[in-house]
């Protein structure tokens, strides 16, 4: 749980900055007010996209992948959430739909979203840390 909640802020943040670096701006006409309602927002929204994402994700790959090591699992998730996202902009892209201003076009949502997955998949699913109490000892 302690992971999903870092995860969560780690994402919030990156989307709050993203949002703030070039005008115009998404959620209001300041970079202050946008970063405050970037973050209320990633607060409110984010935990519930990344429950339908990355809990059935780690699920899947720990029971498909179960003798695979954590960074294995990392380096998987990595590649399904890009071709997630890969997926949702291309279709977008390639249907003509043209990307609103405050998107900056798709030249910039495919710089961001797949740095976006990348953050995701190693806050939420690279370990950190030593799992054993005496991994540093020497014997």
């Amino acid at each position: 749980m302690k992971r999903f909640i870092i995860t969560v802020l780690i994402a919030t943040v990156l989307h709050a900055v993203a949002c703030i670096l070039v005008p115009p701006f998404e959620f209001a006409p300041t970079r202050l007010a946008c970063f405050f309602w970037a973050c209320r927002s990633g607060i409110v929204v984010f935990p519930i996209v990344f429950a339908v994402l990355l809990l059935p994700l780690r699920a899947g790959l720990r029971r498909f992948m179960p003798q695979s090591t954590p960074q294995t699992h990392s380096v998987i998730a990595a590649v399904v959430l890009f071709v997630v996202v890969a997926a949702w902009i291309l279709a977008r892209q390639l249907s003509g739909v043209p990307s609103p201003p405050y998107e900056h076009g798709y030249l910039c949502q495919w710089l961001f979203w797949p740095l976006f997955a990348l953050v995701i998949a190693i806050s939420f699913f690279w370990p950190f840390g030593a799992k054993n109490a005496d991994a540093g000892c020497v014997r």
